[in-house]
């Protein structure tokens, strides 16, 4: 792994996987969109793996953080939904300016791949996404993490003096990320199913156990792409799971066979 700083004033943190030297796999690209605040922790290592396993099948592999996250610079009052989707445009021309490949594959995890298709949608060039837990209505989900940190709060201060005690909705924060308008905002009316009609991108869709997005996985059939039902059961909106972290032991060839064939 090479980790690197790209884009505009060299703003962008990177993690570059260079595809293992002896592979004899089709040479492909491949950039994974992240989730973002608490799902980003817990997916991390899993990304990793997933770039890791990648590059040994002769991919080269972009990671990278978007501005006001992770390592990337700004902070998170400063980020910006549009500028996400700015961002992943231009971790794509990387990968393509590096790599001198024209088709550039994008694995969107949870958030990221809402992020994904608004950036796929920027231009007019065909791409394969594959969708792993995708959100697809922003703003259901920016409720559903809201009654999550409502429940964690409240319980925290069961502990804490009253005059001590943290807000425990309307506020911006959501499981310790503070998120500004500008984030909020775009998410909230960010829909995966926009894209459904108006894109002929080639659509493939994980899913791991109890997780169902039935217009979206029909939308993904109509297109001839694929379903794939992991094994493992990641529990996103389990408050107990907040702090676990999520790994791919059974189902990471598979996606990769989604994601790269």
């Amino acid at each position: 792994m090479v980790p690197f700083f790209f884009g505009a004033q060299d703003a962008l943190y990177g993690a570059y996987h260079p595809p293992a030297p002896d592979s004899r796999a089709p040479e492909t690209a491949l950039l994974i969109c992240q989730g973002i605040g608490y799902e980003y922790m817990r997916s991390y290592r899993a990304c990793w793996q997933i770039a890791q396993a990648a590059a040994a099948r002769n991919a080269h592999v972009l990671r990278f953080d978007y501005r006001g996250t992770g390592d990337s610079h700004g902070r998170q009052h400063d980020a910006s939904w549009q500028e996400w989707i700015a961002n992943t445009g231009t971790a794509i021309a990387w990968l393509r300016e590096t790599t001198a490949l024209s088709h550039i594959r994008i694995l969107g995890v949870r958030v990221g791949a809402l992020i994904a298709a608004a950036a796929s949608a920027r231009d007019s060039e065909r791409r394969r996404l594959v969708f792993w837990d995708p959100v697809v209505d922003g703003q259901a989900y920016l409720r559903a993490i809201a009654d999550m940190h409502e429940s964690q709060t409240r319980n925290m201060n069961r502990y804490r003096p009253r005059r001590h005690h943290h807000a425990e909705r309307g506020a911006d924060e959501y499981l310790g990320f503070h998120w500004p308008d500008a984030v909020v905002d775009g998410l909230a009316r960010a829909n995966l199913m926009d894209y459904a009609a108006e894109r002929v991108d080639d659509w493939q869709l994980a899913l791991s156990q109890g997780e169902r997005v039935r217009p979206l996985e029909q939308s993904v059939t109509e297109r001839n792409g694929q379903v794939l039902e992991m094994a493992e059961n990641m529990d996103w909106f389990d408050i107990r799971a907040q702090y676990r972290r999520v790994a791919l032991a059974r189902s990471t060839d598979a996606m990769l066979d989604r994601v790269l064939g």
